[in-house]
Formats: structure tokens, sequence, C-alpha cells
């Protein structure tokens, strides 16, 4: 086998670092990760870690620059140092290490990573004949940032966005991180590392919302009967955490399970009715079409029964639940918004003229209607004397309509002309 060395360095004759070869094979960091490390470690010792200067030399986003610190953090390379200012908490900055304070599970207490094994050294580099030129000494920072002296050290300048907040510490992170998650549902059979490095990914902010949310976020999927529970990486990583309200705004609850057939119940799904369909209306399939060859049908008539059948997915799917019987008919999750004209709602009972005048209404415009056995009594728009029943609930749809006509301006798919 040829000697001929296959790594050939340069003459010494100009600034370089001396970084421990562990940083470039330490496994468990990323590819990314150990450049980020290396590049750091290149540095002066009083360089201030900005993320603007990561992005732009590692020609990568926010996210992902974060990404490499949340591993260097994880992995013992870097830790966050609080100062204070006359006895009060100071702006905290990031510390670099050549190595980790978090040391490898296979490693002995006491063990330096040093110790480890590693590549084989080098030859001898002869020394230049040239003498190196004059090096000016480097500044303390990036060309984007101003110079950072002994007082900027002081105060740890830091990048304004995407850094944690002066009155937190790693510990006090990490310790709200497994205080959230020790009584989330299913994670003991989880991995950790996951959930805890998108925590780690958090701001301040985020990290605070996470945590006075969950309650609120955990008891909003029970009320929808969802039999899965998002991981926590999952909570942190899409910020579930952002669709629950805050504190001030859900004090005053805006919805409520409705049963099946009530006022509330029914008042919600003529709105979804009065608003055009969402839903994807497939186009006749072959049996249709044969249907229509043989004179049996037309083919508005079966575009009509598939845009009645899948128009408003929300009202199909209330009508389905009507039918759980292994619960027993389950209810919807209803605006309260729409309460006040709900009130109004009169009983309609099942087998009466009345009731077939509104099943007549709904085919009418096209809506579906429950199918299935209905209960004796359901709550429907109430109407105005007249000897047609038909054009009796036709107007009482129609001032339903106007009554909650900002409802359905909020809900801005609607479009108060679709009925």
């Amino acid at each position: 086998m040829s000697q001929e060395a296959t790594i050939r360095r340069g003459v010494r004759n100009a600034r370089y670092a001396a970084i421990p070869n562990h940083v470039f094979e330490d496994a468990r960091l990323s590819m990314e990760a150990r450049w980020l490390l290396s590049y750091l470690l290149s540095k002066p010792d009083n360089w201030t870690v900005v993320l603007r200067d990561i992005t732009n030399k590692g020609g990568c986003g926010r996210d992902k620059a974060r990404k490499m610190i949340a591993e260097l953090v994880e992995f013992g390379y870097a830790e966050r140092e609080q100062h204070r200012d006359d006895g009060k908490f100071g702006s905290s900055m990031l510390v670099i290490f050549d190595e980790p304070r978090t040391m490898p599970e296979n490693m002995a207490p006491g063990e330096s990573v040093a110790f480890l094994p590693q590549t084989e050294m080098p030859a001898p580099v002869m020394p230049s004949p040239v003498l190196p030129a004059p090096v000016k000494p480097s500044h303390s920072n990036n060309l984007d940032s101003a110079n950072t002296d002994c007082k900027n050290l002081r105060e740890g300048v830091r990048e304004a966005e995407g850094q944690e907040s002066p009155t937190e510490s790693l510990v006090a992170i990490d310790k709200a991180f497994w205080a959230l998650v020790k009584d989330w549902p299913g994670f003991a059979g989880m991995p950790k590392e996951p959930a805890r490095r998108e925590w780690y990914l958090l701001s301040a902010d985020e990290r605070q919302r996470a945590t006075e949310r969950f309650p609120r976020w955990l008891a909003l999927l029970k009320a929808q009967k969802k039999s899965h529970v998002p991981a926590p990486s999952t909570y942190f990583k899409e910020k579930l955490f952002d669709e629950v309200q805050p504190v001030e705004e859900a004090a005053k609850p805006t919805s409520a399970m409705a049963a099946p057939f009530g006022k509330l119940w029914n008042a919600t799904r003529i709105a979804e009715l009065l608003c055009p369909p969402t839903g994807v209306i497939a186009g006749p399939t072959t049996f249709d079409r044969l249907q229509i060859d043989s004179g049996k049908t037309t083919l508005a008539e079966v575009l009509d029964e598939k845009r009645m059948r899948s128009g408003w997915p929300i009202v199909n799917t209330m009508h389905e639940r009507t039918r759980d019987r292994d619960e027993g008919r389950r209810g919807w999750v209803c605006s309260l918004g729409l309460k006040g004209a709900a009130a109004a709602f009169e009983q309609v009972h099942s087998g009466s003229d009345l009731m077939e005048a509104w099943q007549r209404e709904h085919k009418r415009r096209g809506w579906p209607f429950p199918d299935g056995r209905l209960p004796d009594w359901v709550y429907f728009p109430p109407i105005e004397p007249d000897d047609d029943l038909d054009r009796a609930v036709a107007a009482a749809v129609d001032r339903y309509r106007d009554q909650i006509s900002d409802y359905l301006t909020a809900r801005s798919k609607c479009d108060h002309d679709a009925a």
C-alpha cells in the first residue's frame, strides 16, 4: 500500500486554530453541529455568539441555527451563563466548551473525552522556511456586529430574537421541561430527547405559553373525544399550545357541547347549511352514468345528491354522531355566539306536518336532513302563522339567516346569498 500522505497541509503562515479531534468525531452531534462547534472554537475567547453571524457563515436559516445550538447545549458543548449587575439578573450569554460537560453514557465517571480513541496523529509538519507575516489581532465578532470589548463581555451581549429570558438558566429550563412532561399521557414509553430538543428550540415566551396552556389544551382534546394525544415533541414543534386561547380570553367560554337535536345543536347545523358547500363533490360514477343513460335519473339529480351528501362535511359529521349507538347519540361542540338566536327555537314533533315541511325545505335547498329515527321532539326556528307551512318554514329560515348575519360574516367562508 502506498505510504504517500493523503492529507497535505500548507505552511503555517496564517491564523489557524487548534481544535481537539473529538470535536469532529463525537457521533452524538450532527455534521452541522460539529461544523458550528469547530467554527466557534476557532474564534477568540471573547467572541460573542450571535445568531445572525451563524446564519451568514453557515448559509442557513434561523431555525437551523437554533437547532445546531440546541444540539451543542444538549450534549454539553454549550451553556448559557447569566450575569448579575448590582445584585440583579443581567443578560445571558452562550459559552462554548471544547470538551462536553455531558459525558457519553459509555464513559467511566471522571473520564475525559480527550481520552476517547482518536484518529492517528498526522506526520510531523516541517516548519515553513518562510516566516509568517504578522497577523493583526482579530476583532471579537463578525463585521455585522459592533466590536465586542470587555464591557460587552461583562454585559453578555446577545441576539434579541431567539435568546433566552435574562431570568432563565439552563437548569430552570430543564426543570420546567420535566415538570411539564412528567404526567404527559403515554410519555413514559416515548423517546425523551426529541421532545427535550424541541423544548430548547422554543423561545422563553413560547415555553411559558406551552406550560400555561397545556391543561386547557388537554381538556379540549378530551372534550372533543380525541383518542390520541400528540407527543410533546409535536406539541412544541407545531406550537399546538397557540391553538388554545389565552387565560383572560378563555375565562369566558366561547363554545359548549350541545346535545343533538336541541336548540344550540340545530342552530349550529342550520348556520352551517347557510354557508356555501365546502366539501369535495365527486363526479358521476360508472353506475351513475348507467342510471342516467337508462333514464332512471338525470345528471342534475346525481350531482344534487352528491352535493347534499358531501357538500357540508361538518353537518354530515353531526348527523353521523347522532347515530353512534356505542356511546349513545353524541352532541357537537357549538359556538355560544349562536346561543341568543337559538333561544327562540321551538319544538317540532317528529311525526307532525310541520316536520314534513322542514324536510321538504331541506330538499328544496339541497340540504342534507338527519336520517334515521328522529327523537320525538326537534328544535327549529320559530314560524309565523301562515296557511302554507312550506312558505312559513322558508320565511323562518330567511329570518334566522338575517338574525345571525354578523355570525355568518365573521365566518369568512359564508356567503349570505348562498341559500
